[in-house]
């Protein structure tokens, strides 16, 4: 599978820095948060508790692999949950994802087009 960057150095699906999938208590974790963290501790739900990580096993085989399409997701809103989205605060939880106003504006569209279409 293709490798997806964005311009802050995210490698992964959903774009999650290093450090945030597997936590930023991670030793290597600082600045932007592309951290120097091995796969095999980036995939490890033990090293992903440990440091505090948003990075969930999605999929049940075992570990948490932000190139996995079910673990990307069950931990982009594991993330999500955490910052909001779980007392039903959407806007601030998809702002902590991804701090740009317009980006909110573009996700809540499509959240309203998809709820008034079910």
């Amino acid at each position: 599978m293709e490798t997806c960057y964005d311009w802050q150095g995210a490698k992964n699906l959903l774009y999650f820095m290093p450090c945030t999938f597997v936590g930023w208590a991670h030793p290597s974790c600082e600045g932007l948060g592309k951290g120097n963290i091995p796969r095999e501790e980036l995939v490890n739900l033990e090293v992903i508790k440990k440091y505090g990580g948003y990075g969930v096993d999605g999929n049940g085989d075992g570990i948490a692999d932000p190139w996995n399409l079910e673990d990307a997701i069950f931990s982009a809103a594991n993330y999500l949950a955490n910052y909001g989205g779980a007392d039903g605060d959407l806007k601030r939880a998809i702002y902590a994802y991804n701090h740009s106003e317009k980006y909110v504006e573009d996700v809540l569209y499509y959240v309203n087009l998809y709820q008034n279409d079910t």
